[in-house]
């Protein structure tokens, strides 16, 4: 995707958000449910960061679809010309985050350990929902040493597990889909 394909895509107030993440070394969660523009947001983000001569790196952790990479795997990749280059990968064998949280959370610990410098875009899973949304929000925190969570998540509605969010401890910044989000088929 071409960066003029991805700025009209967003909300207004990322800017501000590019701006914070410039100033030092971020582990970023991108996170809300299926089809509310994680993978887009997280390539936007990448493209400002990349241009303005930040290194970046991202995680692919949605087995079911990814981003980049191998469906069935975790893959870490570099924002290089405009586009993700994959640097390595991680089995699953499976497309279910929700049901396989532990082997997805390992898999993020193990890639996130490959980057010490830049920013590091963790794309999550759409599981946003109960026991296991709580369950994978908290582990991929602690797996990716998450110091942000960008939440895609429309403006008016409750957001998905608030509790568990600020039971974190960590800034959280919500961010209202773009018009244009919509489920992947």
């Amino acid at each position: 995707m071409a960066r003029s394909d991805l700025t009209p895509f967003l909300s207004q107030e990322l800017p501000q958000i590019v701006e914070r993440l410039l100033e030092q070394d971020r582990r970023v969660l991108v996170w809300g449910q299926s089809g509310s523009g994680k993978t887009t947001l997280a390539a936007w983000l990448a493209s400002e960061l990349a241009v303005r001569g930040r290194p970046v790196f991202g995680l692919a952790a949605d087995p079911g679809s990814p981003a980049f990479g191998v469906p069935g795997t975790v893959s870490l990749a570099r924002w290089q010309d405009g586009a993700w280059s994959v640097r390595s990968m991680e089995a699953l064998c499976t497309l279910d985050a929700g049901r396989f949280r532990l082997p997805l959370a390992s898999a993020v610990a193990d890639l996130a350990l490959e980057t010490d410098t830049g920013t590091l875009l963790v794309d999550a899973p759409g599981v946003v929902r109960g026991v296991a949304g709580a369950e994978l929000l908290d582990a991929l925190v602690r797996a990716a040493g998450i110091d942000l969570v960008l939440v895609l998540s429309p403006a008016g509605e409750p957001m998905p597990l608030a509790g568990e969010l600020r039971c974190l401890g960590l800034e959280v910044v919500r961010i209202e889909p773009a018009d244009r989000a919509r489920t992947p088929s």
